[in-house]
């Protein structure tokens, strides 16, 4: 009897190696079939349509398809105001340096892509451009970052190093969208920058 409960003890241990083993470790689980899709009227558009409408937001669409869950929630109509400030190709090509081309591919990276995102997102809010002067100000993220906000010669700024270069844009009837040449200065950044041997200021 003890011989049997043991090799029960034994084939169930197996059986969970190997499932747990199929999946490399910080890895996606691939999506259910049969996953609930929050419906979308045609006439709607979300903030992932409006992304994938402009030639110069390709590569935050590429990234957002890279991270797991982004894609779905992007293509919702939440009943919340929010702003995000989505960075342009420019932006991407300008200041991520070394980080795409060794960090992100790894499962790793593509974690920490999700956080970068959030960076750049200010839920129950929208900022538009008119509200902010040449006094500075600080808001919040939805990553609990603050960031500077500042106008100067006419244009808005993030902490001194980002441009809004096209601002208070719709995408459904309570939300807005802003779209900035440079990607901020975040601690985010400078970890990452930390963890693949490279200079912190190959983001600035």
């Amino acid at each position: 009897m003890k011989l049997i409960n043991l090799l029960r003890i034994f084939t169930l241990g197996t059986v969970s190696a190997v499932t747990a083993a199929e999946r490399k470790p910080l890895s996606y689980i691939s999506k259910p079939a049969g996953t609930y899709v929050p419906p979308k009227t045609s006439d709607t558009t979300t903030l992932l349509d409006f992304i994938k409408s402009r030639s110069d937001l390709t590569t935050l669409a590429e990234v957002l398809d890279g991270s797991a869950g982004f894609t779905e929630a992007f293509d919702t109509v939440p009943t919340w105001n929010f702003t995000i400030f989505a960075p342009s190709n420019a932006a991407f090509e300008k200041n991520t340096g070394q980080y795409f081309s060794t960090f992100l591919p790894t499962p790793k990276g593509k974690w920490w892509l999700g956080n970068l995102v959030q960076h750049h997102y200010v839920p129950n809010s929208q900022l538009l451009t008119s509200v902010f002067n040449e006094t500075a100000t600080r808001i919040q993220t939805g990553s609990y970052l603050y960031v500077g906000m500042q106008v100067k010669d006419g244009q808005v700024w993030l902490n001194d190093v980002a441009a809004v270069t096209d601002g208070d844009l719709r995408v459904t009837n309570t939300r807005r969208e802003t779209v900035h040449e440079r990607i901020r200065r975040l601690a985010a950044l400078r970890i990452l920058a930390k963890q693949i041997d490279t200079s912190p200021t190959a983001f600035e």
